[in-house]
């Protein structure tokens, strides 16, 4: 075996981690929308449960870029892929804090009556969710064209979560007693508007590692 063999056996092993992370999360996120939206405590609190799992896992990816890092001096696309899969992590980490911030919503709005609109909660979860998906098909097939779909993708998520804010504003104007549940509500919609961004950060990392070229900041008018 050459000494680039071990060292590329790290990488794919990177990557592997990175996609089972990726999983576990999207599965977590999944349950906290049909948590929150189909008000089941019990399935919101397997979903705040299983957040350490992810947690455990983004460090471990993290320890394993360092160690790539500092014995194995890689150059190119193989240091890009180091870094930039690590900011991946990172980001899927934080969605999976979003997942459990969600799904604390849940349980909170579960034992209340429902408020009216609902429908579009469903909708920034359903579009938000679906952002995440693609950035993580875009890393897993080297993708650039998904990674770019998913950060002009932003802005709808961005008009809904202000539409929600709006409507619920109004609805505790004309009926106080629905100001706590209206809260809870707005914080979740908040949440999927967060996963949306960091589905964004994790596209702009896919177009880093492939490309070697940062679209930050500059993703959203491409």
């Amino acid at each position: 075996m050459t000494t680039r063999q071990p060292f590329r056996v790290e990488l794919e092993r990177m990557r592997e981690f990175i996609l089972r992370l990726a999983a576990i999360t999207e599965h977590n996120l999944e349950n906290a929308a049909k948590a929150i939206l189909g008000r089941d405590m019990d399935l919101a609190e397997e979903v705040i449960a299983r957040d350490r799992e992810i947690n455990r896992l983004e460090s471990e990816i993290n320890t394993m870029a360092l160690h790539l890092l500092a014995l194995s001096q890689p150059v190119a696309r193989d240091l890009r892929f180091i870094i930039g899969g690590n900011w991946i992590a990172r980001n899927i980490e934080r969605i999976g804090d979003q997942a459990a911030n969600i799904a604390e919503r849940g349980i909170l709005l579960a034992s209340r009556p429902p408020l009216p609109d609902a429908d579009m909660l469903g909708r920034i979860a359903e579009v938000s969710i679906d952002m995440y998906k693609t950035s993580i098909e875009a890393f897993r097939g080297h993708d650039e064209e998904k990674a770019r779909y998913v950060c002009v993708s932003d802005e709808e998520v961005d008009e809904l979560d202000v539409l929600i804010l709006r409507k619920l504003i109004d609805h505790m104007i004309h009926e106080t007693p629905a100001v706590e549940r209206s809260v809870h509500t707005m914080i979740a919609s908040h949440c999927f508007e967060r996963v949306a961004d960091l589905a964004v950060n994790i596209s702009e990392s896919v177009v880093f590692i492939d490309k070697g070229e940062n679209i930050k900041h500059s993703c959203q008018k491409l």
